[in-house]
């Protein structure tokens, strides 16, 4: 024999009830249900190389400033080197510029002071002569000098820009956390911008929730609101919204009745205001909201 239905008047209280379930409010408190999530910073090199060195793995706590992981590139320490050796060779010539400038000064006074001469008939077209080859061999000694100290300057911006691809190939942990995957194995090679780790920044957790259209006029960023977990009955944490999505959205799949599926509801996110790490990642919370008049 089949089943009877429940009547009608059964039917809509038990769909009642699982509503009040997900979410419930009184005339001025709005209370959702939410989940606790962090934020998560995945790690990756600025420049090629070979994973040379992994010193955090899964589950691994770092702080900010800790190595997570160091790549190499063959040959980048030699180059560095080089770069170095003609850079310094800047500084050893800078006497001999000067040197240069005056023999140039020097060279160029001669002349002009023999072409007044050679005006006058005193200076002969022999002496004016070597003094002019004198003069232009003294300026194309001193242009092929500075020339070379273009160059050695330009050697040092190179030793630097060299330099700073070693640093790319150094992770660093950029806040307090907890390593969630590791993507790489040592000996592999990396590409510029592909992840070695995810790191999950424990320190500060915010929740996810969703409230429903007819209610998004009465709450905005910036509202204090108190938040609860299962696993702390006895505790009450705080938090404020942070954002709320300028688009609405269809109830997640999570919602419990097929009418609550079909509401629009906008997501908001809520900062909590307790660092201790208490709050877990993925830890389903109750989140009361003071509705605005």
């Amino acid at each position: 024999m089949a089943a009877r239905s429940p009547p009608p008047a059964l039917a809509v209280a038990a769909l009642a009830l699982l509503a009040a379930a997900a979410c419930s409010h009184s005339s001025d408190t709005l209370r959702v249900a939410g989940t606790v999530e962090i934020r998560e910073v995945r790690l990756s090199p600025l420049a090629s190389g070979r994973l040379q060195r992994l010193l955090k793995d899964e589950g691994d706590s770092v702080r900010t400033g800790d190595t997570i992981a160091v790549l190499e590139q063959p040959g980048l320490d030699a180059l560095i080197e080089q770069r170095r050796a003609l850079a310094d060779a800047a500084a050893t010539r800078t006497a001999e510029i000067r040197a240069a400038e005056a023999d140039s000064t020097r060279a160029a006074n001669d002349l002009a002071r023999t072409r007044v001469l050679r005006t006058q008939g005193i200076a002969s077209p022999q002496e004016l002569d070597r003094l002019q080859t004198a003069a232009a061999a003294a300026a194309a000694r001193l242009q092929s000098v500075r020339a070379a100290v273009r160059e050695s300057q330009a050697a040092r911006a190179a030793a630097q820009a060299t330099e700073a691809i070693r640093d790319q190939l150094v992770l660093l942990a950029p806040a307090d956390g907890i390593v969630l995957t590791r993507f790489a194995e040592r000996g592999e090679v990396i590409a510029a911008g592909v992840p070695v780790v995810a790191i999950g920044v424990v320190r500060s957790p915010w929740v996810r929730a969703y409230i429903g259209e007819r209610y998004v006029a009465r709450v905005k960023p910036g509202l204090a609101v108190r938040i609860r977990a299962d696993g702390y009955s006895d505790s009450t944490f705080t938090g404020h919204i942070t954002e709320i999505a300028p688009r609405a959205e269809f109830t997640p799949r999570a919602a419990l009745t097929e009418r609550e599926r079909a509401d629009l509801v906008f997501g908001i996110k809520v900062s909590i205001d307790d660092s201790s790490g208490r709050l877990k990642a993925g830890m389903p919370v109750q989140v009361d909201l003071p509705l605005q008049p």
